[in-house]
């Protein structure tokens, strides 16, 4: 019997990746994924039983790769302004690399209906819980305190989403500073 190779499996993840972002669920086909990564279609069929456990082993990969490098770029940082930074950066750099993520998740939130949750829906509690904890740590310090710590973590976030999908690349290297400053100081100032 064939030991299974990691490297085999981020292939099929990779073209996976692109093709149900790039598709509707109904039209990716196995036989599409297997050549775009370059392995025979059994091959798939040995790392995933079925098109929906591919789906879902490439949603929680990503919900894995994204929540870990959160989680350790935040813990690296001291002040609460600086692991909000951190939040920014990593999320930033993470959606570039996979540049079709996003969609997929898009996609994903589309296929659901309202009495299922989405295989991407914990990773969005689990970020905007991450970001919560990053304001009660601010209050904690008394940097600065958040009057709605949910309602300020989606508005985050959502200005984040938006970046990500309508934000002009490369990217400035001081987009993240800036982003948070904008966050907690406001965007205004006078004429």
């Amino acid at each position: 019997m064939r030991t299974k190779s990691p490297d085999i499996c981020s292939r099929i993840l990779l073209a996976a990746e692109v093709s149900f972002a790039t598709k509707r669920f109904h039209e990716v086909r196995m036989e599409d994924i297997a050549l775009a990564a370059q392995v025979g279609k059994g091959t798939i069929y040995r790392y995933f039983s079925d098109k929906e456990a591919l789906y879902d082993a490439l949603l929680k990969e990503a919900s894995h790769e994204l929540l870990g490098r959160l989680e350790d770029s935040i813990g690296k940082q001291h002040s609460a302004k600086n692991k909000l930074v951190a939040l920014v950066s990593t999320s930033l750099e993470v959606f570039d690399k996979r540049p079709h993520l996003f969609d997929l998740i898009l996609h994903t939130e589309a296929l659901r209906t309202m009495s299922n949750e989405f295989p991407w829906q914990e990773t969005r509690f689990q970020v905007i819980e991450l970001v919560q904890k990053v304001f009660s740590h601010a209050c904690a310090c008394q940097e600065f305190a958040i009057k709605d710590p949910l309602h300020a973590s989606l508005q985050l976030l959502g200005g984040l989403r938006a970046v990500i999908r309508f934000g002009k690349k490369p990217r400035p290297v001081d987009l993240p500073q800036n982003m948070v400053s904008d966050f907690l100081d406001g965007s205004a100032k006078k004429c």
